[in-house]
Order: C-alpha cells, then structure tokens, then sequence
C-alpha cells in the first residue's frame, strides 16, 4: 500500500511537472517570417480575420435561398480547399505580407510618423470600444494591445506603397495619368434621397412625391439652394453666418480651402470598384454640369435628387482622392511585387505554439453572423 501511494504522489508530481510545461508563456513566438516575429496572440488575431473573411467569401456565393438558412461554414470550400484549411493558410499569407511591409520599409529606412501613429492607435480604440471589435477579439485571448499593433503593421503596406508609387516615388505615376482617372471614374452631386417607409400611407407617399418635386421646381427656379432643400427637408434649422476675424495668412487660407471642399453637400459619386461605388453614377455622370433631376427608385423605395456638380473645379477632389486613385492604377502590380517578396521569404511556425487555436473553436459574438 505504501508503494502504491508513493507511486501515485509520484505520478501526481509528475502531472503537476507536464502541466507547468505545458502551459503557453504570455508573449510566446508562434510564427517567425524572415527576420519578423508574430506572438500567438497576434496569430491569433489574424485567424480571427481569416475567419472573417472566409465566412463572407462563403456568404457571397450563397444564393439568396441559401443564405436564409443556417449556414454550416465547415462544410464549405473555398478556392478548392476546405474551410478551416483555407482559413489556417490565409491567416499565414496575412504574416507573410505583413511581414515582407515591414522588411521592406525597414530596408527602405521608412517608418510611419508620430501623427500617423497616433490616427491608427484612435482609430483602433474607437473600432474596438465603440464598434464592437472587443467582443469579437477578447473572447479568443487577442487583447487591445495586440489588435493595435496588428493596425499599425498593416499601416506599413500605405507607407511602402506611398515609397514606390506616390509623386515622388520609385515607380511615380504620372499627375496627368492620376488626373484623368479620377475625372474618368468620379464625378460630385449634390444628393438628397427620400425613402418609403413599408408603413406610409398612399397618401402620405403621394404628398412624399409632391414634396420632392417641390424642391426641384425650387432649385430649377432658383427660389431655393440645395443647402435650405437639404436642411428643409432634414428639419434643421439655418444658422445665421456670421463674419469671423482671423490673422491667417493668405498662404494658410489657401492650405484651409483645399483641407475641405468647396461645397460640404456634395458627395463623391464612383464608378464600380472605386471604393466609392454608388447606384447613382450612371445616372449622374449622363447629366450635365448644374443639371437637376428627380429619380425614382425602383420597387418604390423612394426618391432622389441629384444635382450634378464639377469635380475638376474645385482642387480638394484632386489632392485628397490621390492616393485612391494611384491604388486604383497601381495595386495589382503593387500586389505581385508584396507576394513575389513574401514568398521568398522563410516561414518558420512553432506548430506547439499554433494548434492550441483551432477555428472551429473561435467565438463569435451573437449578431455577427
């Protein structure tokens, strides 16, 4: 019986020694690519994104039947591949892009200023406590640090993007070439849409109806602007302008007028894949420049008014959609030179440190999907 007990004891030391070793240490590196490292947590934070990603993917390509029912993710494939394979392997691409930014900028001496650091660190602040990323990312061991510092390495593919195609880049693209894309895929308007509510009377969508053709008639005549239409419509009330003394120079109020543009109603209309895609361009961009016109939806959803501005006449357009547009032009040579890199690069993945998370087992809030 003795022996027996010492025995157990010694089993129970034994347990307790495996347990000790066994538990993952706080910052542990799970994948190395190159010269950069990644903790399990940050791997983890690009599983979580791979999920994501994946499960819209699969969303995308449902049809309309199927995307009413419960949707079993696991059982899907994409690209060929199985799920959960599909999202391990994409999660790696993620490291490996981010990877081969920030090699890149490193040898390139590139590093994102103070300012910028200080947008991204607000910027991932307020995606995690007021848009809900927290409950998403805290349940799977990926804590606010790490999801900031995700935001920040991802910022080095703007920065080295910037280095190779901005104005003054290694492979700079030509202003008139950015110019003639812009005019050729955006146009501004001047919008105001009105919706039909599915509890609105016939009555109450006829007098919508009169309304709206109201402020048409309004505008055409010249009785109203678009500005007293928008508030009018909106319900808010006119604030009286009143005449403010600055000692700005000239050079500072020219710097102000291209910070924002000259009329603050107008909205940026884009063609198909802009960023800025809207189900109005068409219809704007066969207008002419001060046309207005009245739009009824289909389905009787509603109403809109449109009226067509000049985009090349005012210069903020031009100066703050530059980098879009060079996106546009130069992203998928931008692509093949980030992947070329990445994929040289070597991959090194403590599999100890990576199989604890499984992507069957991530959490997910309630109202994701």
């Amino acid at each position: 019986m003795k022996n027996i007990k010492r025995l157990l004891a010694a089993f129970l030391v034994l347990v307790v020694v495996f347990s000790f070793a066994g538990c993952h240490k706080k910052d542990e590196i799970a994948v190395t690519i190159g010269d950069i490292e990644f903790t399990s947590a940050y791997y983890m934070c690009a599983l979580i994104n791979a999920d994501s990603e994946a499960k819209t993917k699969v969303s995308e390509n449902l049809s309309d039947e199927e995307s009413t029912e419960e949707i079993d993710y696991y059982s899907q494939k994409i690209d060929g591949k199985g799920f959960v394979t599909w999202v391990e392997d994409a999660a790696i691409d993620y490291l490996k892009k981010i990877a081969a930014y920030k090699t890149l900028c490193k040898d390139n001496e590139l590093e994102i200023d103070k300012e910028e650091l200080a947008n991204i660190e607000s910027y991932a602040s307020y995606y995690w406590s007021s848009y809900g990323y927290s409950a998403y990312f805290e349940p799977n061991g990926v804590g606010f640090a790490t999801y900031t510092q995700y935001m920040k390495d991802s910022y080095y593919s703007e920065l080295y993007f910037e280095h190779l195609y901005g104005a003054e880049g290694e492979k700079a693209i030509a202003a008139d070439e950015v110019s003639k894309k812009l005019y050729d895929n955006f146009l501004i308007a001047n919008v105001l849409e009105a919706s039909i509510d599915s509890e609105m009377t016939d009555t109450e969508k006829t007098e919508l109806k009169d309304k709206m053709n109201t402020y048409v008639t309004e505008l055409k005549d010249g009785k109203k602007t678009f500005e007293q239409v928008y508030n009018d419509y909106n319900e808010v009330e006119e604030e009286t302008e009143t005449e403010e003394t600055t000692d700005s120079t000239d050079e500072e109020t020219a710097e102000e007028e291209v910070s924002e543009p000259l009329d603050k109603y107008a909205s940026i209309l884009g063609a198909e894949d802009t960023g800025y895609d809207s189900d109005h361009y068409e219809t704007a961009k066969a207008m002419a420049t001060g046309e207005i016109k009245l739009v009824e939806l289909e389905d009787e959803a509603g109403y809109v008014i449109i009226v067509k501005q000049d985009i090349k006449a005012d210069p903020y357009y031009l100066e703050n959609l530059d980098m879009t547009i060079r996106h546009l032009i130069a992203d998928e040579d931008y692509e093949k030179i980030i992947d070329d890199f990445a994929g040289k690069l070597e991959v090194d993945i403590n599999d100890y440190a990576v199989k604890q998370f499984k992507v069957k087992k991530i959490k997910e809030p309630e109202y994701s999907y």
